[in-house]
């Protein structure tokens, strides 16, 4: 480590560079002997040369001025290469340094803020030659020693906010007064507390040092926090609270999908006194339901974010009427279910054929409005919910859409005519969705629907009764579910229907609407798993290997931990958010609590002269030569020149520009494509949107690796690339994101797209909505029809299953990124002579490239739905697998006619060998 040299308040970063100066002398000398240029000027030679005095005579040397000037801008460099520092009053005494630093969620939003400071403090400590101790609120398992200042730095970069509330009651248990003594505190603070005890303990705590500074941020950056959040007529309304009271301030509300794309934003503005505000958003109830996390724009923290699970938003459910209704609601058989129902979400009633224009995401039916119509596969397969019951229509016969075969003629308890008593239900089981209600003693079944006894009866059985004959018993169909209820949906044949454990049922099958169709799999003790969790900047990731499960009667009273990390959690095909609880009246500015002074970060930060010193060198460089210029009597050769700047003035700062502009990163330049003709690198096509472009990017590296890793394929980069500047034929083809606010394309990017795609590249359209429920509705994707409208795109089919695509490295049929179930379009015509049989486009809307991203170290980045089993590692192979087609051409085909082949070489093996027969084969 280089050793400081400090001169008073004056401390030099880089003293070794001061050595610089040393060579004063000797640019003294030089100067000294070099005499300048002399004048130039026309004159008679004849006539002057007549006067010339034969003696040789001294050459004059350079200015003593000018030497002094140019001594001084070599001085000047030398000790601006030497980082000078001013540093504040503060820094004179020389104790050991405390540095307390919160690194809960409420420090996310000014953290490198927080940093800042803490280096500086470091660094003053680094200055003095003393020890620092450095803590930090949101750590485990740490201890309270003094290190030298490299290591405490080293510290220092290694913390991150965390997801969990700053425990200042746990720095006072670990700091000792006799530790502390002598020593000067910096406490680094959030600027929030939650808790005035602890706050005031530590601060007691902290007064055994001999200095105490406390620094918070600007009450205007402090976080916000959600508050109560309420369902309207037209759609929500949301409260949200600062720390503090103090001036204006504003900041937009947005609601996100689980994309994490925004569905709505609207903003909230407090007023001077005013701790709270409200947002009110106006949505219909098909995009309300779509809602998964609120957040607060300007608070980066995972105190402000709101995340909603499937208890949130009213679902959109039909139930099926068969003519016209009973006159007596009560003698109806939907009125149970409706009643159960409404509270919760949108009703509608109606046929078949009314219902599925308004795009229900559950269809009730009970018995007597039974329907074999094709159009409810259809509803079943794109991931609808229905929910039927059993009755007399049921019992005579059954039909298609059922979850387990039936007995004919169904089973009677408890009349005149029968021996058996009615039955009670048993307890759930863990693999449930109605794991852990309560069973009132008195619900009894009369009669029911008997379900064939067998393996697959007993995995799709959700309730029973407790003979163990099933009651409610499931199956998956495509990506949608049945669930019938084997009893009416009135109380003909239980009373369950008049009961609130039918509420609290129907009330757990809505979840199922909205959450995947994963199980809890077999001997699985229902406790709530960690499916995503909260980074301390509110993001949402996976969980890490310290994220344990959650039991399931204990989720309410969990308290938020690295072992419970705030986030989604999933029990079955159940899923709940653990948030922030937050009390809006023990949230305060820790400069409001009374006994506390504070200071704001920036205002004891010191001043590093090295930049203004260079600055003012080049500046005096500058006027070296000019000077340089007057002493060698150019300067009217110079005024002539300026004359004529108005005539190249634009010219020159045309040039300048473009020069400047040439040292972007973001496309391609021209010195680079000699280096993409020689090597293979994969592209992307920018979209000036950073987050899209950043996970592109890491998208194409992880493609880049897995590739040298598994195949013979060796790309050796990524490229980046505007199809209306760069050369894109390098490139096998290009990945592009299209959102749908993508512009239309320049004059230049068509001509350039059409050529690269006639030469042989593919263009691969990703606009990663598969996941979105409105994406696949008939509408034209906005931003890909602005795109491609005038590009020579061929007639399109969906990946045909002997496709090459499907076998060009791997035997693939699926293709997934971020989720799996969108359809992939290609060339109709595969043969296509001219391309070698590759499709000029391949267009999905899957998310590819949240799949393909990961670190440099190779650790995956995306978040996925987990739509299928190992997702990551199918979309891995199908980026292989595109990789392989774009280069291989039809190369693969054959694979595609393997088994005639060997058809006709077992043939061939068998047919005697004459030459009749042998030409008879080809």
């Amino acid at each position: 480590m280089m050793p400081l040299l400090s001169l008073g308040p004056l401390t030099f970063l880089a003293p070794l560079a001061l050595l610089g100066l040393i060579v004063l002398p000797l640019i003294w000398w030089l100067l000294r002997i070099t005499p300048p240029k002399p004048l130039q000027q026309f004159f008679p030679p004849l006539r002057i040369l007549r006067q010339v005095n034969p003696e040789e005579e001294t050459p004059n040397s350079t200015p003593l001025w000018l030497l002094i000037f140019r001594l001084f801008l070599v001085a000047l460099v030398a000790i601006a290469l030497a980082q000078p520092l001013i540093s504040k009053p503060e820094g004179v005494e020389s104790n050991p340094v405390v540095l307390i630093v919160d690194n809960g969620w409420d420090a996310a939003p000014n953290w490198p803020k927080i940093t800042k400071e803490a280096e500086n403090r470091i660094a003053d400590a680094r200055r003095e030659n003393v020890d620092v101790m450095l803590i930090a609120s949101g750590e485990d398992q740490q201890t309270a020693e003094f290190v030298n200042p490299s290591d405490a730095l080293r510290k220092l970069k290694s913390l991150s906010p965390k997801a969990v509330h700053s425990d200042r009651a746990g720095l006072s248990k670990l700091l000792k007064a006799e530790t502390l003594a002598g020593s000067d505190i910096y406490f680094m603070s959030s600027g929030i507390t939650q808790n005035l005890e602890d706050i005031n303990a530590l601060s007691a705590k902290l007064d055994s040092a001999k200095n105490k500074y406390v620094i918070s941020p600007n009450s205007t950056n402090l976080p916000l926090i959600p508050g109560e959040l309420s369902e309207t007529a037209d759609g929500f309304r949301t409260v949200w609270h600062r720390p503090d009271t103090n001036g204006l301030r504003s900041t937009d509300i947005t609601a996100h999908g689980k994309d994490g794309r925004v569905i709505a934003r609207n903003s909230i503005s407090f007023s001077p006194g005013q701790s709270s505000a409200e947002a009110v958003i106006e949505l219909p109830a098909e995009l309300r339901s779509r809602i998964t996390i609120l957040r607060a724009s300007d608070s980066a923290a995972a105190g402000s974010v709101k995340l909603l699970d499937d208890s949130w938003g009213r679902p959109l459910i039909g139930v099926l009427t068969e003519g016209q209704d009973s006159g007596s609601p009560l003698l109806s058989e939907p009125f149970y279910a409706e009643t159960a129902l409404r509270p919760y979400a949108d009703v509608f009633r109606g046929s078949l054929d009314d219902l599925l224009p308004i795009a229900p995401s559950i269809i009730v039916m009970p018995d007597a409005a039974r329907t074999e119509s094709a159009e409810i596969k259809t509803f079943l397969e794109n991931g609808g919910l229905l929910i039927r019951f059993a009755g007399p229509k049921l019992a005579k016969r059954s039909d298609a859409y059922i979850p387990v075969s039936l007995r004919e003629g169904g089973r009677a308890m408890g009349g005149a005519l029968t021996w058996e008593e009615p039955q009670n239900l048993a307890s759930f089981t863990a693999d449930s969705p109605f794991f852990g209600l309560s069973i009132p003693e008195d619900v009894e079944v009369n009669q029911q629907i008997m379900a064939e006894p067998g393996a697959e009866t007993d995995s799709r059985t959700w309730a029973r009764l407790e003979d163990g004959s099933p009651i409610v018993t499931t199956q998956e169909v495509g990506f949608g579910r049945i669930v019938l209820f084997h009893v009416t949906a009135g109380p003909e044949w239980s009373n369950l229907p008049v009961s609130g454990l039918y509420v609290d049922m129907l009330r757990r099958l809505l979840s199922l609407a909205k959450a995947s169709n994963n199980l809890v799999a077999d001997g699985a003790t229902g406790d709530w798993a960690p499916e995503r969790v909260l980074t301390g900047y509110g993001r949402l990731t996976g969980p890490d290997i310290f994220a344990k499960p959650i039991a399931f009667d204990a989720f309410e009273t969990t308290e938020i931990s690295r072992t419970y990390p705030p986030g989604l959690y999933r029990q079955g095909p159940r899923r709940k958010a653990l948030n922030f609880d937050i009390d809006p009246v023990t949230f305060n500015s820790i400069s409001d609590v009374k006994g506390i002074s504070t200071s704001q970060y920036g205002q004891s930060e010191d001043k590093n002269l090295g930049g203004r010193l260079l600055a003012l060198a080049l500046l005096l460089l500058a006027i070296d030569g000019i000077l340089a210029i007057w002493v060698s009597g150019r300067m009217n050769a110079l005024k002539s020149r300026f004359k004529q700047l108005p005539k190249s003035g634009t010219a020159a700062a045309f040039i300048i520009t473009a020069t400047f502009l040439s040292v972007s990163d973001s496309p391609a330049q021209e010195g680079e494509y000699f280096e993409d003709a020689l090597e293979l690198r994969l592209a992307y096509v920018i979209t000036n949107d950073v987050r899209t472009d950043r996970v592109s990017e890491r998208a194409m590296a992880g493609l880049v690796d897995i590739l040298n890793r598994r195949t013979t394929i060796e790309p050796v980069g990524v490229r980046a690339v505007d199809p209306g500047t760069d050369n894109l034929l390098y490139y096998p083809f290009l990945y592009w994101p299209v959102n749908r606010d993508a512009p239309a394309l320049t004059d230049r990017a068509v001509s350039a797209l059409n050529e690269f795609m006639a030469s042989g590249g593919t263009i691969i359209f990703d606009t990663q909505d598969s996941g979105d429920s409105f994406s696949d509705v008939g509408y034209p994707h906005p931003g890909l029809q602005r795109v491609t409208e005038r590009l020579d795109i061929p007639e399109l089919q969906q990946v045909p299953e002997n496709h090459v695509l499907n076998k060009s490295y791997y035997l693939i049929d699926i293709y997934p990124g971020r989720w799996a179930n969108g359809p992939v379009w290609v060339d109709r015509n595969q043969n296509g002579a001219a391309r070698d049989g590759v499709s000029s486009v391949i267009i999905g809307g899957n998310d590819w490239a949240e799949a393909w991203q990961q670190a440099e170290d190779g650790t995956p980045l995306g978040d996925l739905e987990r739509d299928i089993p190992k997702q990551r590692e199918m979309a891995m192979r199908f980026g292989i697998n595109v990789a392989m087609y774009t280069l291989a051409g039809n190369y693969k085909a054959d694979q595609v006619h393997a088994k005639e082949l060997i058809e006709r070489q077992r043939r061939r093996e068998l047919a005697p060998r004459n030459l009749d027969d042998d030409e008879a084969d080809e």
